[in-house]
């Protein structure tokens, strides 16, 4: 898992995995410290070892999750050059990478509000938000977004119908897999931006 790295010794490896999971299944602030060490088979103070809260676990769990999900927009929207084939595959992509991981796409929208505070200032230079904003203005100068309404509402949107879709899908009263529904989101989204 990309939220794992090289040099995490196993432990680390074990708390990164059941946070992640009891994080996104139950919630930051109804998971406790006691609750992922006893979920990865370790102590309280085996966990201390690695992050001194449960803050910094999510922190750490959140800025690898997020930069992933970025990473693979970025790779997938860089393939094309017009509006159509870069939303497209933006949609495509964020729900393909909800397919491969639901608990990161979970937990990374659903915590985007009390985490993104504390992320490096390095972090809020590129976003997922600055990158769509990129294509809806592409979509906007080609003629395929309408200019008549508020960019920032065209944005949520977007956002909106991608997250709230896959957390009815995490939540199974829409199903899978995401990338199923790619061809109808879009079509949608095209219609409500047009």
């Amino acid at each position: 898992m990309f939220y794992i790295h090289e040099d995490d010794s196993p432990g680390k490896a074990k708390i990164l995995t059941e946070g992640l999971r009891l994080f996104a299944e139950n919630g930051l602030s109804a998971t406790s410290i006691r609750d992922i060490a006893t979920a990865a088979g370790l102590s309280n103070p085996a966990l201390y070892k690695h992050f001194k809260t449960k803050h910094d676990l999510a922190l750490v769990l959140f800025e690898r999750s997020y930069l992933e999900i970025l990473r693979r927009l970025t790779k997938a929207t860089q393939q094309e050059t017009g509006f159509p084939g870069k939303f497209r595959d933006f949609i495509r992509t964020y729900l393909q990478t909800y397919d491969d991981n639901p608990h990161v796409t979970l937990f990374t929208t659903d915590n985007l509000a009390a985490l993104w505070p504390d992320v490096s200032e390095q972090m809020k230079g590129r976003t997922v938000i600055s990158l769509l904003r990129e294509i809806l203005e592409h979509g906007r100068s080609d003629g395929f977004v309408t200019l008549g309404e508020d960019l920032d509402l065209q944005l949520a949107l977007v956002v909106g119908m991608l997250g709230q879709t896959t957390r009815q899908m995490y939540f199974r009263t829409l199903t899978g897999p995401a990338h199923k529904h790619a061809d109808g989101i879009e079509r949608i989204l095209r219609a409500g931006l047009s």
